[in-house]
Parts: structure tokens; sequence; C-alpha cells
């Protein structure tokens, strides 16, 4: 693959698998283009932020896993179940050797046909807590779960029902997850603060492209600036400016790595009076350039092509 902004969808698609060793993976089953599952695949190197377009489950059962969703960290260890839905960016930071887990894929155009997730609060459960900790019963249920998607993927080819068999699978693969993401009990202070959090995330996810100050936001939720950025300060250990600014740099890098858009047309999605003002912005939060930052990473996909 050459290094240049040629890459139409299906080749970035092969440039996040080009990142998992198939040769050296236990097991991987497709259905269509809407389900795959990886079991215990091994990794060349980490992913860099990536916005998801299906949806994505991580099943751990040895190791540890360190990356983050929308921002927040997850640290993926035995048990550990991670869930997260399209239009999440996703990234990697690293993978202990002995990591062991199944990785199940499912398209969004999939999951439109059977017509669920929205009936379960599946989407606003999963985007609050992507990580939850199973106990021994739980993960029970999902490796069952996986087995039977797995013998049923080996017979897609001898059943013509086989997509509703699968749907009626997932859905209850949702039902378990709402089943198991149940809210912490927290006190009255911890409340306030959760919810101030959730706010200002949820202002910044559909703002951060336009208003990068926080004054904006502060007024937005009808609250002084001094404190909102108490209140965000206290409940996550980031300043309000932080997480504008990784919102932004978090976008720029997913776009860098994962899409053809030229830096100047990543500068203007982003609200940049310029590319060069862009580029400094990028270089003073991230150390390197955008164009630096991109051959970056466009050197390890090159370094582990597709087989």
């Amino acid at each position: 693959m050459t290094r240049n902004d040629k890459f139409n969808q299906k080749q970035l698609e092969y440039q996040q698998m080009s990142l998992i060793d198939l040769a050296r993976t236990d097991w991987f089953e497709r259905f269509r283009d809407d389900i795959l599952i990886l079991h215990n695949p091994h990794f060349h190197a980490n992913w860099e932020p990536y916005k998801l377009t299906q949806l994505i489950v991580i099943l751990c059962s040895e190791g540890d896993g360190y990356g983050s969703v929308n921002l927040r960290p997850v640290h993926l260890q035995k048990n550990s179940l991670l869930v997260a839905i399209p239009g999440e960016i996703v990234a990697s930071h690293s993978i202990s050797k002995d990591f062991k887990g199944t990785f199940i894929v499912m398209s969004e155009r999939f999951l439109s046909r059977m017509n669920i997730g929205d009936a379960y609060l599946f989407s606003k459960r999963v985007e609050s807590t992507p990580l939850s900790q199973l106990d021994d019963r739980a993960a029970a249920l999902f490796h069952s779960m996986v087995t039977l998607l797995h013998n049923l993927m080996q017979a897609q080819d001898s059943n013509l029902n086989m997509e509703e068999a699968f749907g009626l699978l997932i859905k209850l693969f949702y039902l378990l997850v709402g089943w198991i993401i149940e809210p912490s009990a927290e006190d009255e202070t911890q409340q306030r603060q959760q919810k101030a959090m959730m706010e200002f995330l949820k202002l910044v996810k559909i703002h951060y492209r336009e208003h990068r100050d926080v004054a904006f936001y502060a007024d937005k939720m009808n609250i002084s600036a001094k404190y909102m950025t108490t209140l965000i300060k206290s409940a996550s250990g980031k300043s309000a400016m932080q997480w504008i600014e990784d919102s932004v740099i978090l976008d720029a890098k997913a776009q860098l790595s994962s899409t053809v858009n030229t830096i100047q047309q990543i500068a203007f999605d982003l609200n940049f009076q310029s590319q060069s003002i862009f580029g400094r912005y990028f270089k003073r939060l991230v150390g390197m350039s955008p164009s630096d930052y991109r051959d970056s990473v466009r050197a390890c996909q090159i370094a582990y092509p597709m087989h």
C-alpha cells in the first residue's frame, strides 16, 4: 500500500484489521459483512484513535488491556466486558502479551435491520457505562453465547433462516447487557457531580467543533464558569478545558488516522480559521504536527500490511 491519501473505505477497514495477526488468532468467523468474531486475537500494534462504524464487544478472559472510549480510560482485565457503539472514538494504549479475549463486531446496518437497541435503552446505558466487570456466572453466560454464535456461523450455509437466528441471539445479548449494566449507588454529592459531568460531556460532544471556550458550556448549563470548572475537576480529575481540548484532538487524530481527508479539510471540519492555526493547536497538545502524526500512523500500517 503506498503512502498517499487515496484510500477507499474498504482499504481503511483493512488497515485496522492489519493490526491483528490472523495467523496467530485462535479462530475467527464471519457472517456476511454483518458479524465478525475474533477469539484470542494476536495484535501487531495498538490502535490509534478510530471512530467506530460498528458496534464492538470485547470480553477479556486473561491479561490486561488499556485504552479509551470517547476519552474515558478503560482497563480490561479478567471478566471485563467492553461495549462501544457506532460513532464513538476508541483507542488502545497497551495490550499485555498474555491478553486473551473475544471480540464481537456487528455492523450498524445489521443492528438496524434487527430493530433492536433503543427498545432496551441499550445505547444510553452503554454510552454512560462502556466497561463492566462481570462475575463468573455472567462471564460464563457470555462465553456460552459466543460458543452458540460460533456454531451458528459454522452452519450458516445450511439454513436460510440464519439471519433470523442471529437476530434472536443478538436480542438476547442486548437484554443480557441491560441486566448487567446497572447504575452504582452514589451519595448526593457524587450524584450531583456526575449529573453535571454527564451534561457537560453531552454538550461537548455536540459543540466541541464550534466552541472551545469554557464560558459557552457554563452558559448552556446555567452556572458560572468557575463553579462548572470546580464540578468537572472534582468529578473527573481533569479541567473542563482539558476535556474540550481532548475532544478536539481525539477527533483530529481519528480523522488523520482513519479518513482520507486532507489536513486543510480536517482543520475546516474542526472550525479552525486556517490550517496553520490548527497545526499550532495540534502540535501544542500532541507534540508533533498533524502531518507528522499521520505519517507515523501510515508507517505503522505499512509495516503491518494485510496478508
